[in-house]
């Protein structure tokens, strides 16, 4: 019995996607549904669900940015690139973090990340980039 059921409701998904618009909205109104209501209640729920959507997508890329300054950071560390590691010292300094990260060569990833919050990634990273040159 489940099969027929399943083909039924099949069936009837087919017909309401190849339907006229029309006819579905007038089929709608008819079983007392406020299509105009409705509309406004989906655009909204779009509207959020694109917001979401965008939110994660540049959440993802910033951290992406995030891991890939917090690599430099710590090959300029392990190398002894002065540009970089100064460019770390004076974020410290900014931030007035120079008691607890004052062994820069003891930096976890997490304290570089908690160094770099609040800046623009975008900026610092050109900065970074340039420093290499």
């Amino acid at each position: 019995m489940s099969n027929l059921k399943n083909k039924i409701d099949k069936g009837l998904t087919e017909f309401y996607l190849n339907s006229d618009l029309e006819l579905i909205k007038k089929s709608l109104e008819e079983e007392g549904v406020d299509v105009a209501n409705e509309s406004i209640e989906i655009s909204n729920f779009l509207k959020r669900l694109k917001f979401t959507q965008t939110a994660m997508v540049t959440q993802d890329s910033n951290q992406a940015l995030i891991d890939k300054i917090v690599e430099k950071f710590q090959e300029a560390i392990n190398k002894n690139i002065e540009k970089p590691i100064s460019t770390l010292i004076n974020l410290v300094e900014t931030k007035q973090m120079s008691v607890q990260f004052r062994n820069l060569d003891k930096l976890t990833s997490d304290e570089i990340k908690e160094i770099i919050k609040g800046k623009n990634l975008v900026d610092l990273m050109d900065e970074l980039d340039n420093e290499e040159l």
